[in-house]
């Protein structure tokens, strides 16, 4: 199963400025709580996992959620967010490349609203929506439901 979880709020996200693959925008302190909230949710998950793209925001969410349950961080550059310059079918390519990766087990993927709105919106068969800073998203494999837990807000 995979957990997809967006970045807590980065400082970037309070200008309302877009980041594309921008790696340097931190977390703010608001998005640190969020990281925590969201770490302290998946602590009863039986997360194996955690993957996260390689920009600072989210993998400061990332490196917040495996201190809370004692796991190690992969840098997964599949997960990145979508490029200014970069068509939402490449988006999808990348997506369907980190679906076929071994992702057994209950897996965290860190990565951005754009990314996981692509994400989710393939898997469920549905029209993409752009999740919450530090929302938690899965999709059923069977049902294709999609479940979202709104923490850190």
């Amino acid at each position: 199963m995979i957990l997809w979880v967006r970045h807590g709020q980065s400082t970037w996200n309070v200008l309302d400025r877009m980041q594309g693959q921008a790696v340097h925008p931190p977390l703010t302190e608001l998005g640190r709580h969020q990281a925590a909230q969201v770490a302290q949710n998946l602590a009863s998950r039986g997360v194996t996992r955690i993957l996260s793209s390689p920009a600072v925001r989210a993998s400061q969410t990332a490196e917040i959620i495996a201190e809370r349950l004692g796991l190690g961080i992969e840098i997964e550059p599949l997960l990145a967010e979508q490029d200014l310059d970069e068509s939402v079918m490449s988006v999808l390519g990348r997506i369907q490349e980190f679906l076929a990766l071994d992702l057994a087990g209950t897996v965290v993927a860190v990565s951005h609203g754009d990314t996981i709105g692509l994400a989710i919106g393939m898997l469920a068969g549905q029209k993409p929506v752009l999740p919450g800073n530090c929302s938690i998203t899965t999709v059923d494999p069977h049902t294709h439901e999609v479940d979202v837990t709104r923490v850190g807000d």
